[in-house]
């Protein structure tokens, strides 16, 4: 499916940029990949479906080395999302995102295509669980519970971000690989 000689890269748009790069990058045939989520939104005079970024002023794109001069080039693009290794401002490290986890993010938003995504540092984790049935089954994740609802987070590895779902608390289990 994907061109394992290429990497992902996590895309840090301007603001309200994100479908207009996505459209850019497909048509200079880069492999990028914007997930959207389907909300009804309601005005005084209609509800509209409509989709929007799942992931606010990010996008992801799948590029060889050199491609990425070509990426920072657009009018729409911000930076490419990296982190300082050892304090050093100097050497910046990419997050490591692996086919599975856009993989991942896709069959998400695909089963719950209403999910929120929250910074890992916004909410307390309590138990981990393991979704028992459904499209989703054998994804693991960290249980809220609010006062209206059970919520889950599913941990996106490497980009310290979270999708949150709402998901009958009968379709879980506590999760037996978790460390206590």
């Amino acid at each position: 499916m994907f061109d394992d000689r290429k990497k992902w890269y996590q895309i840090y748009t301007q603001p309200n940029a994100e479908k207009h790069l996505n459209r850019k990058l497909e048509a200079l045939e880069l492999t990028s990949y914007l997930p959207l989520r389907r909300l009804t939104k309601q005005w005084s005079d209609r509800v509209k479906a409509v989709e929007e970024p799942a992931f606010k002023s990010y996008l992801f794109a799948k590029l060889l080395t050199e491609e990425m001069r070509l990426v920072e080039r657009l009018s729409e693009f911000g930076f490419f999302v990296a982190y300082e290794s050892g304090g050093n401002s100097r050497h910046k490290v990419f997050p490591r995102i692996t086919d599975q986890d856009i993989e991942q993010i896709e069959a998400v938003l695909q089963a719950f295509p209403e999910a929120l995504m929250y910074e890992d540092r916004c909410f307390k984790k309590s138990a981990q669980v393991v979704i028992r049935e459904g499209s989703l089954k054998g994804y693991r994740g960290a249980l809220l519970a609010d006062a209206t609802d059970n919520k889950v987070a599913l941990a996106l590895q490497g980009l310290s971000r979270s999708l949150v779902i709402t998901i009958p608390v009968e379709l879980l289990d506590l999760d037996p690989q978790a460390q206590p």
